[in-house]
């Protein structure tokens, strides 16, 4: 994979994306979307103020400092460590845009706007697409970091040994030519 960050760029686009748009077009309305498995559901404009499952209730601006911060960290981590496989490239782009889309309904609303459920789970909390993709990223990353990562580190601490050696010979030659 040449190109990463256009990659990880679109797809958190469309993560956002596709959140919001289904926010804005199923939020409050019951609707089956797939028969017998999953739904929206009016829940009578009720935003959810917590984390998952409602944790933290009431506590949005904790909530969007601390999506800030992991967010940065994320970013950060991925710039530093430079990781083009696709797995990753997916994991990382699905948990920063769902994230950020929960992120601004927390910033515009002072909630998120959950409205998903699984009919086969009826007592299963309410969801949304958002939630989706941060799940879906965070299972892929760790299926990431249990089978691949080792491998990718590897071949980094391989290359980042070449290029002290690199780096030594070319100082020796150097030195030798003086």
């Amino acid at each position: 994979m040449k190109k990463p960050i256009i990659l990880k760029i679109i797809l958190i686009s469309l993560a956002i994306a596709i959140d919001l748009i289904t926010k804005a077009l199923l939020f409050n309305v019951d609707k089956t979307l797939i028969p017998g498995f999953i739904s929206s559901r009016d829940v009578g404009g009720v935003l959810n103020t917590g984390g998952a499952w409602g944790i933290l209730g009431d506590s949005t601006i904790f909530l969007i400092i601390i999506t800030v911060i992991f967010i940065g960290i994320f970013i950060f981590f991925d710039y530093k460590w430079k990781i083009k496989t696709s797995i990753y490239t997916i994991s990382i782009s699905f948990i920063v845009g769902g994230a950020i889309g929960n992120l601004i309904d927390r910033i515009f609303l002072g909630g998120v706007r959950d409205f998903l459920y699984f009919e086969f789970y009826p007592s299963f909390p309410t969801f949304n697409v958002a939630d989706s993709f941060l799940c879906i990223g965070i299972i892929l990353m760790l299926i990431y970091i249990f089978f691949f990562s080792s491998k990718d580190f590897k071949e980094k601490e391989r290359n980042s040994a070449l290029d002290i050696k690199n780096s030594s010979e070319n100082q020796d030659d150097n030195l030798a030519q003086k």
